[in-house]
């Protein structure tokens, strides 16, 4: 029998069995159908799951066999069966629903990001600090409402989270950073402050002599997401999968040969924040001064070097941004952003050194006090050596020990009757020594003088 591959297509679509304490399960349809009228044929059903789903997601494959795919980096499940002419088969698969964003997992987000900010109240960078945390608290308000809004849509819904997958990645490493609201925060005030804006003009052609109804679609740069767009001229704003951009499409009538052009307004956020590159120097050369007299010495200046180097090429580049068309830019904002990302990897040996350095500090204080103790333990040995030379035999443990709380009881002992005898002989001398009443000073004689010589004078 002849054996082909089958085109499938996956739909989604909410199941109504759910897990308590756990994310809702989904169920995709993979729909195989034999387009011959009159031939059986045996035909392999393939069908690449989403990338997100790693196979403990996966519940059930419908009877299809799960498998890797190298080359695309995904699993896949496929069957080999047989299906009659004109049959259709359908598969239902049974997955975990990993796009799902939990609400409580926002609010944890929250409440991590209001006690990161308590930790930095008093430092000089709070002002900057809350208004970071009030920025991507709104970026999580944004992103939630956009998943309820498609919650019936599943497939919007999952675009969604595609959208702003990164955009969470980036939040959650910050919420668990308190360097970030200390030395990062002001640059994410820049982005938020940044008043300027683009325009994107769209101009689409009817080549045809006739009406047609053209469903045109339009990608956007990469970095722009829905809340960027200011004015999308009626467009539905979607977001590609395989591409990562996000695009702009809507259908309508176009008369013969008729052009129709758009002008889309969008929120200029290819300004790369100097302040950023800033801090990261400073940061960096205070790192450098921990590792002043060790062996990291030289590496560190060289990589502070290097940091300062690209910081001032940052500096220039913004500095010329001047009369740029969009793309050039867009370009050198993207070529800023590298940058500074090798300047950070910089910074991260930096310190990687200073932790090393850190680690070999404590490391030699515990040999110190291994040292000590291993003194204390020789000592204890010497004692068992002196006993044994003694009575020429070995001591155990418990009878060194022994010896030694008796010594320690000796010298107790010993030190108090010693103490009692020089207090009681102090207080004796103490009544020899003192004066009568009334007697005064008296003038101590120089030597030689007789005593003959009269009465001292009293003081």
């Amino acid at each position: 029998m002849l054996k082909r591959l089958l085109f499938v297509v996956g739909t989604f679509y909410l199941s109504l069995l759910f897990i308590p304490m756990a994310y809702a399960q989904l169920k995709i349809n993979v729909i195989g159908v034999n387009a011959s009228e009159t031939e059986s044929k045996e035909i392999d059903v393939r069908y690449d799951l989403p990338h997100e789903l790693e196979p403990d997601d996966v519940l059930n494959t419908g009877g299809m066999k799960m498998s890797y795919d190298v080359d695309k980096a995904t699993y896949y499940v496929s069957t080999e069966t047989l299906f009659e002419p004109k049959e259709t088969k359908k598969f239902q698969i049974l997955v975990n629903d990993v796009w799902r964003i939990n609400p409580e997992e926002i609010e944890e987000i929250r409440t991590q990001l209001a006690r990161n900010l308590e930790m930095v109240k008093n430092h000089e960078s709070f002002p900057a600090a809350r208004e970071a945390v009030e920025f991507m608290t709104g970026q999580l308000d944004f992103i939630l409402a956009q998943q309820d809004k498609y919650s019936e849509n599943i497939e919007r819904r999952i675009e969604e989270y595609r959208a702003y997958r990164e955009t969470m990645h980036e939040i959650l490493n910050n919420t668990y950073s308190i360097d970030f609201l200390k030395f990062e925060s002001r640059a994410l005030q820049e982005i938020k402050d940044a008043r300027g804006t683009v325009k994107f003009i769209i101009e689409v052609k009817n080549p045809h002599d006739n009406v047609r109804e053209i469903v045109h679609k339009h990608f956007l740069p990469e970095e722009i997401r829905e809340e960027n767009i200011i004015d999308k001229k009626d467009f539905e704003v979607r977001f590609d999968e395989e591409s990562e951009k996000a695009y702009l499409t809507k259908e309508e009538t176009f008369q013969p040969n008729e052009t129709k052009k758009y002008e889309v307004i969008i929120k200029d956020i290819w300004q790369f924040p100097v302040i950023k590159i800033d801090d990261l120097l400073d940061r960096t050369l205070i790192a450098m001064e921990e590792l002043q007299g060790t062996i990291y010495k030289e590496s560190a200046d060289r990589l502070y070097e290097v940091v300062e180097g690209i910081a001032q090429k940052i500096k220039e580049s913004s500095a010329a941004q001047e009369g740029l068309s969009v793309s050039d830019h867009i370009g050198e904002f993207r070529l800023n952003e590298k940058r500074f990302a090798e300047a950070k990897k910089n910074f991260e040996r930096i310190e990687e050194m200073i932790a090393i350095v850190r680690a070999k500090k404590l490391q030699e204080l515990e040999q110190k006090k291994v040292k000590n103790v291993l003194q204390r333990l020789k000592a204890l040995r010497g004692l068992s050596a002196l006993a044994e030379a003694l009575f020429k035999k070995s001591i155990s443990i418990t009878v060194t020990w022994r010896i030694i709380m008796g010594a320690i009881i000796f010298v107790a002992f010993f030190t108090t009757i010693h103490f009692i005898i020089w207090s009681k002989r102090s207080g004796k001398m103490g009544e020899e020594m003192a004066a009568p009443a009334g007697e005064g000073i008296k003038t101590v004689p120089k030597p030689g003088q007789e005593e003959a010589e009269g009465t001292p004078e009293t003081a």
